[in-house]
């Protein structure tokens, strides 16, 4: 494609973005109405197909193309994925299940930092050809892993298929039992919860803001689009080279270096948070997460300007190390939780379209990030980690007063978190057996507790 001048690269770049937040839109009424598994299906196909095309592109307006597809499956996989992993997932092991589902984008990240940096080395076009075809891999895995997998328990009663929904819970739940307790008392859950659902449900947009809940919940949403795309950590990510370069890190192998250091630091942090997610709870990790990265950012910031005043190395090197820590308290909290919690705050009527929101808002501020940070980094270096200081004591704020716990309830109990009027009591569920912290499938060795809470 010959040497792209900055802004057709930036275009390039921000194409994905631009096609994900048109798509979020779309994958909520077919996510509902079709099942989430179709629409994970769907996600992954045009991530497949996006890849081909960009791979086999031979003008920019075919690689261009092949781009959107891969933007519209990437909405529909981050709304449908989040949406079947939790609704699928055991009680206990919610919070570190539906936490993993973004985890794993650390992996890829890997693979391509590598990849990339060996095919940097060829002189023709497969330099680029070969990336775009690999990132293919894993949505034809995908493809094929979603045939085998389950539909929703939750939209499969919705759609009046209680006895499917039963088996689905009885199987993953309980060893296949069908009338162990804890599988009676979620499809009891989610026969109300749906079955009030049904009564409140409103289709259109305008309807389903109207209720204070339903806005707290989407506020939220919003809330957790921006300030983890608004916090710095975005800069470090797409920008590493040139922060590099500003310390005086130029040499191509210290990069390369460094930026594989990075990224598998990066993924042992989010799996440190993955744990952490279901024991300390998620608003304490939410905290610690934007307090950790205040306190990297304030040294990062200092030895930042102490090298582009001095050139010390010393400063320099400091600078690489609070780049590190600046990730480390990022990624417990921001990478985990990103799609996680706000599934699980959502009801199931409204989950998609919240989660359609977050994404759409996660698109545009990717987008403007995009032509925003080169600018500001070039024309006041150091001091754009000043900006992002102000944003995450903000975050710190907005977390503190308006975040929630989750951990501990089923999705049906957080159904009614923001209800001034709830139908029925906030229960904990608390399984109490022989040593073991998951509900035994053995009625006879465990019984269920169920005991009134307040959140």
């Amino acid at each position: 494609m010959g040497n792209p001048t900055p802004s057709t690269i930036g275009l390039i770049t921000a194409t994905v973005f631009i096609a994900g937040f048109v798509a979020a839109f779309f994958v909520s009424p077919f996510a509902d109405r079709y099942g989430r598994r179709p629409a994970l299906l769907l996600g992954s196909f045009l991530c497949v197909a996006g890849a081909a095309i960009q791979s086999a592109a031979q003008s920019k307006g075919t690689f261009i193309g092949g781009r959107v597809f891969i933007g519209f499956g990437i909405s529909f996989t981050t709304n449908a994925g989040p949406s079947l992993l939790n609704e699928l997932a055991h009680p206990r092991m919610r919070g570190r299940i539906g936490s993993s589902f973004n985890v794993l984008w650390y992996v890829g990240a890997i693979v391509n930092a590598w990849l990339c940096f060996g095919t940097g080395h060829l002189s023709s076009n497969w330099s680029w050809r070969i990336p775009s075809l690999v990132q293919a891999l894993p949505a034809l895995l995908q493809v094929i892993s979603v045939i085998f997998m389950p539909e929703s328990p939750r939209y499969l009663y919705s759609r009046g298929k209680h006895s499917q929904a039963q088996a689905v819970l009885a199987r993953y739940h309980a060893n296949g039992v069908m009338d162990d307790q804890l599988v009676t008392f979620q499809m009891a859950q989610i026969a109300e919860t749906l079955e009030l659902d049904a009564v409140n449900r409103q289709k259109t947009w305008r309807k389903v803001l109207q209720p204070k809940a339903n806005r707290k919940r989407f506020a939220i949403c919003f809330a957790v689009a921006l300030l983890t795309l608004w916090n710095g950590q975005g800069v470090i990510s797409y920008y590493f080279p040139p922060i590099l370069d500003s310390i005086g890190i130029t040499s191509t192998n210290q990069q390369t270096g460094i930026n594989g250091s990075m990224q598998i630091w990066n993924l042992l942090c989010s799996l440190v948070g993955v744990y952490l997610a279901e024991s300390i709870g998620r608003r304490p990790l939410w905290l610690a997460s934007f307090i950790g990265m205040i306190c990297a950012n304030v040294p990062l910031t200092i030895s930042s300007a102490q090298y582009t005043k001095t050139g010390s190395k010393g400063a320099a090197y400091s600078t690489v190390v609070f780049l590190f820590l600046y990730n480390a308290a990022f990624n417990i909290a921001c990478n985990p939780l990103l799609y996680s919690y706000t599934t699980e705050l959502l009801p199931y009527s409204i989950r998609t379209k919240g989660l359609a929101v977050q994404v759409a808002v996660g698109q545009a501020v990717l987008t403007v990030n995009q032509y925003v940070n080169p600018i500001a980094l070039d024309s006041i270096g150091y001091w754009y980690f000043v900006f992002y200081l102000g944003m995450l004591l903000i975050g710190t704020a907005v977390i503190y007063l308006g975040f929630p716990e989750t951990k501990g309830y089923t999705l049906e109990q957080l159904a009614n978190l923001f209800e001034e009027k709830s139908p029925f009591p906030v229960l904990e569920a608390v399984a109490v057996s022989d040593g073991s912290d998951l509900p035994s499938a053995d009625t006879k060795s465990a019984k269920l507790e169920v005991k009134e809470t307040d959140f």
